[in-house]
C-alpha cells in the first residue's frame, strides 16, 4: 500500500477492487498486495461477492429452482456487477433484480414476472404491522357517513400484475413438486397480504383489482361503489368489504 495514499482513497479502491475485480479499478491496492496477501485478498473478494449471491438464491428460491443452481447464479453475479448494492443492509441487494432480468434473456417477460412475485412476497412477509379495521365499527356508522368513507390498505398488502404462470410456480414449489415451465398468460392482477405470519396470495376478479386500486388511492366509498359492474353495485361492494376486512387488507376508517 502506498503510504502517501489517503485512507478515504484506499478505501474507495478496496471498495472497486470487491466490487468488480479488475486491477485497472484499484491498482494502488493491487499492486501492494503479491503472493500469501494476493491470495487473502482473492478470498475476501469472492467471499463478499458469493455471500451477495447467496442473498439472492435465498431472495428468489422460486426462480432459482426454476433457472438452475448454475445459470441463476450466473444472472446472480452479472446483476451484482451491474449494480453494486448501495444499502447497508444486504434485505435490499435484490431491488433491481427483477427489472434488470426484463431484458437480460429470451423468456425475460416471464422470468421478471417470478422476480417481481417473489420480492413482493418477501416484502408482505417483513413489511411494518397495523392494527386491521374492526368489521363491528363499521356496522355503527350511520347511512350518511358511508358515501365519503375512505379506507387505509394494510403495509402487508402488496398487487403485482403479471403476464405469466409465475404464480402457479411459487404454488408448486410451496408443494414440494416438480415446477411446471414459465410462460406467458394474458394480464392479471394478484393480490398478495400477510396473515397469521404466513404470506398469502391469490388472482383478483377485474372488478375487485380496480376496487381496491381505489381504495389504495383514497377514492370514496360512494365514486369505487358505483363503478362496480353488475345489478347490484352496492351488493357486491359489500361482499367485497366482508372479504378485505375478514382477510386484514384495511386498517382504518376516515371520514372527511
Amino acid at each position: 500500500m502506498t503510504a502517501t495514499m489517503p485512507l478515504a482513497g484506499t478505501q474507495r479502491a478496496f471498495a472497486a477492487w470487491l466490487l468488480h475485480r479488475h486491477a485497472g479499478t484499484a491498482p494502488d491496492i493491487v499492486a501492494a498486495c503479491d503472493g500469501e496477501r494476493a491470495i487473502r485478498l482473492d478470498l475476501y473478494a469472492d467471499g463478499y461477492r458469493w455471500r451477495l449471491v447467496d442473498v439472492l438464491r435465498h431472495d428468489y428460491p422460486v426462480l432459482r429452482a426454476s433457472l438452475g443452481q448454475d445459470r441463476f447464479d450466473a444472472l446472480a453475479e452479472a446483476y451484482l456487477h451491474a449494480h453494486p448494492s448501495r444499502y447497508p443492509s444486504v434485505r435490499h441487494v435484490g431491488t433491481g433484480f427483477a427489472r434488470w432480468l426484463a431484458t437480460r434473456t429470451p423468456e425475460a417477460p416471464a422470468l421478471a414476472d417470478l422476480a417481481r412475485l417473489e420480492w413482493a412476497q418477501g416484502e408482505v412477509f417483513d413489511a411494518a404491522e397495523a392494527d386491521t379495521a374492526d368489521i363491528g365499527a363499521m356496522a355503527t356508522l350511520p347511512a350518511d357517513a358511508w358515501p365519503a368513507l375512505r379506507f387505509s390498505v394494510h403495509p402487508a398488502v402488496r398487487r403485482v400484475h403479471l403476464r405469466s404462470n409465475a404464480a402457479a410456480l411459487l404454488e408448486v414449489h410451496a408443494g414440494g413438486a416438480v415446477l411446471p415451465a414459465l410462460r406467458r398468460q394474458p394480464l392479471a392482477t394478484w393480490l398478495l397480504w400477510r396473515h397469521a405470519f404466513d404470506v398469502h396470495w391469490r388472482r383478483l376478479p377485474r372488478d375487485e383489482a380496480a376496487a381496491l386500486a381505489a381504495v389504495a388511492r383514497g377514492v370514496p366509498f360512494a365514486d369505487w361503489c358505483t363503478r362496480l359492474p353488475g345489478p347490484t353495485p352496492a351488493l357486491r361492494a359489500a361482499g367485497l368489504l366482508k372479504r378485505w376486512l375478514t382477510d386484514g387488507l384495511l386498517t382504518g376508517l376516515r371520514i372527511p
